[in-house]
């Protein structure tokens, strides 16, 4: 992930459509003009000027979700077995 350098740099990128979190668990995004935050099975919004103020000291990273697959266990589930 990659780190961002401030909560304006956070913001910046949430507004280009990208997804922002503190600790790879906790998401934010941006839409409605507002910040929508995902954190421990809970769902809120804030307004933008409220999340500056809350979460200015948080450090955020850029959030990249990565699909890991276990070409193993792929090649079980689909193998063909002739009887």
């Amino acid at each position: 992930m990659q780190k961002l350098r401030d909560i304006n740099e956070a913001v910046s990128y949430l507004k280009d459509g990208d997804i922002v979190t503190s600790n790879g668990k906790d998401l934010y995004v941006y839409k409605n003009e507002r910040i929508a935050v995902y954190s421990k099975g809970t769902h809120f919004t804030l307004e933008l000027a409220d999340f500056v103020k809350l979460y200015n000291k948080n450090t955020f990273y850029l959030y990249e979700e990565s699909v890991e697959i276990d070409e193993t266990k792929d090649e079980a589930y689909y193998r063909y077995y002739r009887k």
